[in-house]
């Protein structure tokens, strides 16, 4: 072979192994910044579909050059990505075999930093700790911070809580400050974290991401007045969107609800519905307004408007569309409890459940358990009703604490009321026996329609949304064909004398 034939083939051999780089190797690493970028603009639908393309052009040159000199940085890359994409079990076994095949000990590094993050999610915190060792000694500023943020979440993770805050201290990483600061409330150091997140407020890139975890971790620490605090200073940023505003305004009147801040979540989400009213956010908080307003009621008059909103909202779909509806069917739940034709006692006594424990409408509660004194004397229902209302706070309490004792004194109910609660004889388990027979054959299938046989030893009660349920009894009995209910339903124990 000549001199000129051999270079001729030299030359073939090195365009081919070029378009190995030029035709995967830059795609690969162009989707890879452009997924960064996106990462650090917020956009996290693009960064995945950026990150996935990325992944199936550094594939395609493993696959079709497994021997190129550029396989390594393929394999890093493809690692990256599968890591991005939270695809760990598949991205430890790329960037084992990248950390074999690395060019340079900075390239070596930086795959096992990558690494580290991979075996940490898969909850192999031996191997992430001593990939992370190494890989804080990189010289290149973006993998140590990397190394050090993730080896603090190691160190959190087995305890070392003291190692943990001095790499998460040391980390220039922008996730940093916030693992930092929830490390700080684990400390039950509150006023360290939240000098943190106020310092946070004005950092140069808002990630939505890092401060829903960071305001819920804040509130959960008893501090949700210091999170309020800070959601109205983040909904002022002017880089901020309407969407992102509702979106903190909506979480953040979660909170106040959940910390018993009522009018202030009122206020909050009557705010959210004017920034952002037809997005996710400002509909929901409609939903949410409604129910607060059906809590809060004083009379059943005023349930009216809010089921003419709600039903507005269900025609709208969506998301709040399935939330308005559930309020709506336990609304027309009570209203059926109400016009119950056989034991209308033992329902109107369900209904008032119903209100107190899935409507949360306290005042209404109250009301209609009050009610059962005057409409149902002779329940054997109406004393467990009686101390329903005195427990929750009725205006006439003492009162009704006299009639319970006066009227209903031999009653099981007022008998474990007086005990402290306890209910164990028989008397009261036939009560309650009684009570759940008659909620079985309530919702017990009327045709073709209806949710399935009920198994063996089944007795019904009301879910969340008001609706039957079916639970297992303590004792079920073997299969056996099952009678059709009455329409009286089970017997009915004697009335208290």
């Amino acid at each position: 072979m000549t001199k000129l034939a051999r270079a001729a083939i030299v030359a073939a051999a090195a365009a081919a192994s070029g378009c190995a780089y030029f035709n995967g190797m830059y795609y690969a690493n162009r989707y890879a910044r452009q997924a960064v970028t996106s990462e650090q603009a917020g956009r996290t639908g693009e960064a995945r579909d950026r990150w996935q393309q990325a992944e199936i052009h550094a594939d395609s040159v493993i696959v079709h050059h497994p021997d190129s000199r550029w396989t390594g940085d393929a394999l890093l890359v493809r690692g990256r990505a599968l890591v991005h994409l939270e695809q760990y079990a598949d991205a430890a076994v790329a960037l084992q075999e990248a950390a074999r095949r690395s060019r340079s000990p900075r390239q070596h590094l930086e795959v096992l930093g990558l690494l580290g993050r991979a075996d940490l999610a898969l909850g192999m915190l031996d191997q992430a700790h001593a990939a992370l060792d190494s890989a804080v000694e990189s010289d290149r500023r973006e993998v140590r911070d990397e190394a050090l943020l993730y080896r603090g979440r190691v160190l959190v993770a087995i305890g070392e809580l003291e190692s943990a805050r001095a790499d998460l201290a040391r980390s220039r990483d922008p996730r940093a400050p916030y693992d930092l600061a929830r490390l700080e409330l684990t400390i039950r150091d509150t006023a360290a974290a939240g000098a943190l997140y106020d310092s946070l407020v004005s950092a140069k890139t808002f990630t939505e991401e890092a401060w829903g975890p960071a305001l819920d971790s804040l509130a959960g620490a008893g501090a949700g007045a210091h999170a309020s605090l800070l959601v109205s200073r983040l909904v002022a940023r002017t880089d901020l969107s309407n969407g992102t505003r509702a979106r903190l305004m909506r979480d953040d009147a979660d909170r106040r609800i959940a910390g018993a801040d009522t009018a202030g979540a009122v206020a909050e989400l009557a705010h959210v519905v004017a920034v952002a009213p037809d997005s996710v956010a400002g509909q929901t908080a409609s939903v949410a307004l409604c129910r607060l307003a059906i809590a809060a009621a004083a009379t059943e008059e005023e349930l009216g408007p809010q089921r003419d909103r709600l039903s507005g909202l269900v025609r709208a779909g969506g998301r709040a569309g399935r939330e308005a509806e559930v309020t709506l069917r336990l609304l027309a739940r009570i209203d059926t409890l109400a016009a119950a034709p056989q034991a209308p006692d033992a329902f109107w006594f369900l209904r008032a459940e119903l209100l107190r424990d899935s409507l949360h409408a306290g005042r209404l509660a109250i009301a209609a358990f009050a009610a059962m004194a005057g409409r149902f004397p002779q329940s054997p229902w109406t004393p467990k009703a009686l101390v329903a209302a005195i427990a929750g706070g009725d205006s006439a309490a003492d009162s009704l604490h006299a009639l319970l004792v006066q009227r209903y004194g031999r009653s099981p109910y007022a008998i474990a009321a007086a005990n402290g609660g306890a209910g164990g004889d028989s008397a009261y388990a036939v009560l309650e026996d009684s009570l759940l027979r008659l909620v079985a054959a309530r919702a017990a299938p009327r045709g073709p329609a209806a949710r399935g046989p009920r198994r063996p030893g089944e007795v019904g009660d009301l879910d969340e949304e008001g609706d039957a349920r079916r639970r297992p009894a303590d004792d079920a009995p073997a299969a056996r064909p099952r009678a059709r209910p009455q329409p009286a339903g089970p017997p009915r124990p004697e009335p208290p004398q």
